[in-house]
């Protein structure tokens, strides 16, 4: 019998990812391109085809489906995006027939940070358990939330949209609500965190940050510290909604930023309840960089249980 295999494609601002993924997740290979700078529906569809269809021309794979990973909410028929803060036109799109008539292969669709969750469910860092919180920290903030094992969708398909979690009734505003979480360490907000330890010289991106504080530099460290207090601030309130076992957290902001996971576990447990503590995991995520095609691939084989 042979190996099942998925393509999980992963639609972001700034790149487009996909990936051959085998049931047990391990990649088989993937590629990169360029979203485009428009970003309309009908060209993103048709350079995420040309990328896919280069990917299974060079393996010569025959993927059983395709799950789709988008940036933003999707609607409960898993047909549209209902918006995405990256691609402004992008307002109910038909994204999943679109893609699978392109390719001509059956797909599903889901937001790309309720996939993340899925795959660290899967394979990842949060194998077993039966109640978490997954969050991504990056260009924007994103959520999963997990109930009894199954991913919360919501009423409309926009639960866990976490990087809305007011934490002030002012503060830095996205989609014109202020005092988000996003607001504060999204992309912009984690810029302007940087802009104040280092207000002259070099002004590191989050990798470099992360490399800096890994080596002891205070500025860097301040950073971090900056984050873990504003993530601390909304996480406690997760926790005393949702009582979880676990957070598991990743994104490129946080990925291999130790310094940070210890200021972050300091603060929560200092700022939540210790019934909603003393027992909670802080965990990092295991999959890395490709998360996002993982969790596209995760969609799929989920779809198929």
């Amino acid at each position: 019998m042979s190996e099942k295999l998925a393509l999980g494609v992963d639609i972001g601002g700034t790149n487009i990812k996909a990936a051959l993924v085998r049931e047990d997740g391990e990649l088989v290979d993937h590629i990169v391109t360029s979203t485009p700078p428009h970003r309309d529906p009908p060209e993103v569809v048709a350079v995420t085809a040309n990328t896919a269809r280069a990917l299974l021309a060079r393996t010569r794979a025959e993927p059983s489906g395709m799950g789709i990973a988008a940036a933003g909410p999707v609607d409960l028929t898993g047909e549209h995006v209902i918006c995405a803060p990256a691609f402004p036109t992008w307002d109910n799109t038909p994204l999943r027939a679109a893609l699978s008539e392109a390719m001509g292969l059956p797909a599903v669709l889901g937001n790309d940070v309720d996939a993340f969750g899925l795959a660290e469910h899967r394979w990842g860092a949060a194998v077993g358990l039966q109640h978490f919180i997954a969050v991504a920290v990056g260009t924007g903030v994103g959520g999963a939330i997990f109930i009894d094992g199954k991913l919360y969708r919501g009423a409309q398909g926009g639960a866990s949209e976490l990087g809305f979690t007011v934490i002030s009734p002012n503060g830095p505003a996205v989609f014109e609500r202020p005092g988000v979480l996003e607001g504060y360490i999204g992309r912009r907000g984690f810029d302007e965190i940087v802009l104040k330890h280092f207000p002259t010289g070099e002004v590191p991106n989050p990798r470099r940050v992360t490399e800096l504080a890994a080596q002891g530099d205070a500025r860097a460290r301040q950073v971090h510290s900056d984050v873990a207090v504003y993530l601390a601030e909304a996480a406690a309130s997760w926790l005393h909604i949702l009582n979880p076992e676990a957070i598991v957290l990743g994104g490129g902001t946080l990925e291999g930023a130790n310094f940070f996971f210890e200021e972050f576990e300091r603060r929560l447990r200092a700022r939540a309840l210790p019934l909603h503590t003393q027992n909670l995991k802080i965990l990092p995520s295991r999959l890395g960089y490709l998360s996002g095609v993982q969790g596209a691939a995760a969609l799929w084989f989920s779809s198929q249980t």
